[in-house]
């Protein structure tokens, strides 16, 4: 361990990966720290959908930028976690609903994207054994999926070779304040002087900022998933539901089958709140959600209905009141906040290594500085 780094990433998932590996690529001298084993929380647990395709309308040119950035990653390491560019399809259970997808499809296309609203024949084409009873679906062809476990070994082992620093199974314990200042962490093996922490530790990232007496504006949200055991090429592409005139069509919903064989599922209806301290305790999967989730499955993939279900996991991701990343530098000179993702790690998270990279090297800002700035809160205006 040593004593002393121009910058430490407290965080070993996917976003502080792709952080500390952009640092050390950059000439920048990082350390990065994981309490547990890296991608061991919500990142491993990920489904690690990249795209564009209704994410968000005032991101687009930043989720561009990231998917083109995961393209050239596996280009550059020669595809060591399996990228699958198979597209997304959004399905479409009303009709009343289809003004919607054709509004997010306008947009989209305005930027200069391909996405097309498709009827159920030609759905077929595409996914045949999407045979449920949808009506139509909006189609983006250039969404990928990757493995997250892979994916995060991939950039760990990248960041290495640039001269990265990385740690497992080391927690850290303190923040070292020096005045309004961060001075350095405080770890389980001892202490790292720096005048520059990104805390990228997802739900446990306002843990650590209340050490500088800081009260971030993130929640721990539940994430969970189903997978069934192995099964023959079934599903092409990403399958996920449409928004409605009401929110989501049957809340969130997204269907995936893994290069493994394992068909990954979840669907949350009711999002249920969480209990404090939560994100602290492995958790079994409500029943009510396991339900939901293989109904949504056989609804839409009718012969799929005698697969068997291997197991369900949760893990946890932290939001942020308007689900947009906490990403810029807090009101503690050298603190930065990486985290907040709403889910969406994996889709933004080499952007948002080249945002922290740039802010610790200070460079010009770029346009994921203003949409993710700290300081839309008024409580983390400096």
């Amino acid at each position: 361990m040593p004593r002393t780094a121009d910058a430490v990433v407290v965080g070993g998932g996917i976003v502080g990966t792709a952080i500390a590996r952009q640092l050390a690529r950059d000439g920048v001298d990082a350390v990065l720290v994981e309490r547990k084993a890296f991608g061991g929380a919500v990142s491993g647990a990920s489904l690690a959908c990249l795209g564009t395709h209704m994410h968000s309308l005032d991101e687009l040119e930043v989720l561009v930028e990231s998917c083109a950035l995961w393209r050239s990653i596996s280009d550059e390491l020669g595809d060591p976690f399996e990228y699958n560019r198979c597209g997304q399809l959004r399905f479409i259970l009303r009709e009343e609903d289809l003004p919607v997808a054709q509004r997010w499809i306008d947009g989209e296309r305005a930027f200069g994207l391909d996405p097309e609203l498709l009827s159920p024949e030609a759905v077929r084409d595409k996914e045949p054994l999407l045979t449920g009873p949808i009506v139509a679906a909006s189609h983006s062809p250039g969404d990928a999926t990757v493995n997250p476990f892979l994916a995060v070994r991939a950039l760990l082992r990248d960041g290495g070779n640039a001269g990265l620093k990385a740690f497992a199974n080391t927690a850290v314990t303190g923040l070292q304040m020096d005045g309004d200042r961060v001075a350095g962490v405080q770890t389980e093996r001892g202490s790292i002087a720096t005048g520059n922490v990104i805390l990228a530790a997802g739900p446990w990232s306002g843990q650590l900022a209340r050490h500088a007496d800081l009260d971030l504006p993130l929640v721990p949200r539940q994430a969970q998933c189903v997978a069934s055991v192995r099964q023959p090429p079934s599903i092409r592409t990403v399958v996920g539901a449409c928004e409605s005139a009401g929110g989501v069509e049957s809340g969130y919903t997204q269907i995936q089958q893994a290069a493994s064989g394992q068909i990954l599922f979840n669907t949350v209806t009711a999002p249920a709140a969480t209990r404090p301290g939560a994100e602290d305790r492995i958790n079994e999967a409500p029943i009510g959600f396991v339900r939901d989730s293989i109904r949504t499955l056989t609804m839409l993939f009718p012969s799929l209905s005698e697969i068997l279900m291997l197991r369900s996991w949760v893990r946890f991701e932290a939001v942020t009141p308007d689900d947009r990343f906490l990403a810029g530098r807090l009101p503690r000179r050298g603190l930065i906040a990486a985290a907040g993702d709403n889910g969406t790690g994996f889709c933004r998270a080499p952007v948002l290594g080249r945002l922290i990279s740039r802010i610790v090297r200070g460079e010009a800002a770029m346009p994921a500085d203003t949409l993710y700035a700290p300081s839309r809160f008024a409580e983390l205006r400096a």
